[in-house]
């Protein structure tokens, strides 16, 4: 598919308010979908469908896709793609904010997306409260950066750098070069012992909570199935009160990055 004919055709110029960047390059397509190493038991999450080049070959590998596009313009092109394609017409946004209900009903356990750069924050949000088998992404060198230095993504995933992707491999031409990336899950902090990582987990999916309570909640839990030793909420606040946390950081929600370094030197 030449992406420009093909807009051009059906009369749809990219609106580069929704990230309308479109991947041209067929190798790096193929790659993507060898990286993401498909079979027709997965089913697959891709956000940002556009013309369809992508999804196509998704389709051909995996069992099962479920694509979203917000704008409608593409339905033309969109309409002869395989059967076990679902293509949803709505934001995305709507679905990638539901967070924890999700590891009650996941619909997919794979991710294949040129995902738009405005909802790439909070998927990656979103994945730390899922349960998934592969993540690859196409992302822009500089949201790698700050996925690399975020206090709360490196609490639950490290980024693999899979392939270096041009600016001109995409129509129209961004401004930056990206970089296919895969999203690997750190080990379950429970199974390898580390404290530290299980806490910064822990006030983070309990992020609505005050951190010294998270904090307390996550040490008493922690003791228990690590260690099969109870502690009392005295004990645990004991705990806290040695590592020198600032109070205004306790008596808050986790907005502040500070709190979770902090809380990786719990040792218990």
């Amino acid at each position: 598919m030449n992406i420009k004919q093909t807009l051009n055709k059906y009369k749809i110029a990219p609106d580069l308010g929704k990230d309308q960047f479109f991947l041209t390059d067929t190798k790096i397509i193929k790659k993507a979908i060898e990286f993401a190493d498909l079979n027709k038991n997965d089913t697959v999450l891709e956000i940002g469908a556009g013309p369809g080049n992508l999804t196509k070959k998704l389709a051909e590998k995996a069992g099962r896709v479920i694509a979203f596009e917000i704008d409608t313009r593409f339905k033309p092109l969109l309409k002869s793609l395989p059967k076990n394609t679902e293509v949803r017409y709505e934001n995305a946004w709507k679905y990638i904010q539901l967070r924890g209900k999700w590891k009650k009903k996941k619909e997919y356990n794979k991710v294949v997306s040129n995902i738009p750069y405005s909802l790439t924050e909070p998927f990656l949000h979103n994945l730390t409260f899922l349960n998934y088998d592969k993540v690859i992404l196409l992302v822009p060198i500089k949201f790698l950066k700050k996925i690399d230095k975020h206090s709360i993504f490196g609490s639950f995933f490290q980024t693999k750098i899979l392939l270096k992707v041009p600016k001109e491999s995409f129509y129209p031409t961004p401004r930056t070069n990206s970089v296919l990336i895969e999203l690997i899950k750190l080990p379950d902090p429970l199974k390898t012992k580390n404290s530290g990582l299980f806490l910064r987990q822990y006030i983070y999916q309990h992020e609505n909570q005050l951190a010294k309570n998270s904090l307390m909640e996550g040490i008493i839990k922690y003791s228990d199935i690590v260690h099969s030793k109870k502690v009392t909420k005295n004990e645990a606040r004991n705990i806290i009160s040695k590592q020198n946390i600032p109070k205004e950081l306790l008596e808050k929600t986790p907005s502040n990055p500070s709190i979770y370094s902090l809380a990786e030197n719990i040792i218990i």
